[in-house]
């Protein structure tokens, strides 16, 4: 019996290599037609996750070339950045450097001041050994190794302000003398950071080459060169601020000195007239003090209560006064005797003796030639005396006369 065709069913012949057998291969009608259904959904499929996959990395791809793109700009404003922090600093070191130039003027016009000063001092000199050690500051002072400017702090050139034992130095006064010396140790000491911190901006801006140099490293940061600039800038400041301070002192202190040395010529100067003056005069009164306690003539007896005769006048004054002599002369007695206490005879050339009695202490001896003025004795309460006074007497041709007919007070 003869098959019938099965019209639901799809022969497939697969014809293989050359001799091989060709394979039949018996689908169903639905579902040979599934198949190529099938095939192109795959198809379809694949090329859709094909295109997202390519899709997502063209998005990617996308980011990241905008993100280098910021980046780029980032970096492009930073440097531009850079480029202005770096004008900036140059033109701040550049402002250092004039405020650095001003500075050193300044610290001319102290140095200067201080010659000044130091000139007055020396012209005020007490002593020889004064005078030496002055000049042993001086010149250590002016040695080669301390400049105007320099870090080194010379002990000379403080001892300026620190004061010394001359006449000058104690014209000046003391707070001003350690305002100044502290104002211009600080100003040294403070200028030693200056320059390091000038060198590491320099060397930030470009402009110089740290010295070889050691130490633990400490990265310097963007802002740090900027930070080191204000910061020396500050000190700058600071450091005009005492160098203004030491010029204004210093200048008062030359002027006070000035016119204490002034006023100190005047008054010598006044004294010189009135001593002058005073020897000037055909006799000289014996004492500062110009108080008579007794005059001449008769008296009552201070100690008797009795009417008795004074040969001379009593001036009252302090023991260790100077006693000084009346006229030119020649001493012809200087000893010690029962009422006279110590006393003095002066014998002049124009025929009259001067008698000094109740002296604490003499400094002549007899045979001794004195000037008028000159200081022979001190003024004491020895021999018959009620309290401190000089006994004044005058005589001529062996008879006292009165004082007073001679000198006036």
């Amino acid at each position: 019996m003869k098959n019938q065709p099965d019209h639901n069913r799809i022969t497939l012949l697969v014809v293989r290599e050359a001799g091989r057998p060709v394979r039949q291969l018996h689908l169903s009608k639905p579902l040979a037609l599934a198949l190529p259904a099938v095939a192109a959904l795959s198809l379809s499929s694949l090329v859709t996750s094909m295109h997202f996959h390519a899709s997502r990395s063209i998005a990617e791809l996308e980011a990241e070339a905008a993100a280098l793109q910021l980046s780029n700009v980032q970096m492009e404003i930073q440097a531009q950045d850079k480029d202005k922090t770096l004008q900036l600093l140059r033109s701040q070191v550049t402002e250092l450097s004039e405020e650095a130039d001003s500075i050193k003027e300044k610290l001319q016009n102290v140095n200067e001041l201080e010659r000044q000063l130091q000139s007055l001092i020396e012209q005020e000199q007490g002593t020889p050994e004064e005078t030496d050690r002055n000049q042993e500051a001086s010149a250590a002072w002016r040695s080669p190794g301390v400049q105007p400017g320099s870090t080194a702090v010379s002990t000379a050139k403080y001892s300026v302000f620190a004061g010394g034992s001359s006449a000058a130095g104690h014209l000046v006064a003391p707070a001003v003398r350690d305002a100044a010396g502290t104002a211009y140790a600080g100003a040294v000491l403070a200028s030693e950071a200056l320059q390091f911190r000038l060198s590491l901006v320099n060397a930030a801006a470009g402009r110089t080459v740290l010295p070889q140099v050691g130490g633990e490293y400490i990265a310097v940061y963007e802002e740090d060169p900027l930070k080191l600039a204000r910061e020396t800038r500050d000190d700058y400041e600071e450091i005009r601020s005492m160098l203004d301070e030491m010029l204004t002192s210093i200048s008062s202190t030359i002027t006070a000195v000035e016119e204490a040395n002034q006023a100190e010529a005047k008054l010598a100067a006044r004294q010189k007239q009135a001593e002058q003056k005073r020897l000037a005069q055909p006799v000289l009164w014996p004492t500062s003090s110009k108080v008579i306690t007794s005059s001449f003539g008769y008296r009552s007896d201070p100690f008797e209560g009795v009417s008795a005769y004074h040969s001379g006048i009593d001036i009252a004054g302090n023991i260790g006064d100077p006693i000084y002599a009346a006229m030119d002369g020649t001493v012809t007695a200087s000893e010690q005797m029962g009422a006279r206490g110590k006393y003095i005879i002066l014998k002049h050339s124009n025929g009259l003796e001067t008698w000094y009695m109740h002296l604490n202490g003499m400094t002549v001896s007899a045979g001794d030639k004195v000037i008028k003025g000159q200081k022979i004795g001190t003024l004491g309460n020895t021999g018959r005396s009620t309290g401190p006074h000089l006994h004044f007497q005058v005589v001529k041709q062996n008879k006292p006369v009165n004082p007073l007919n001679y000198v006036k007070p």
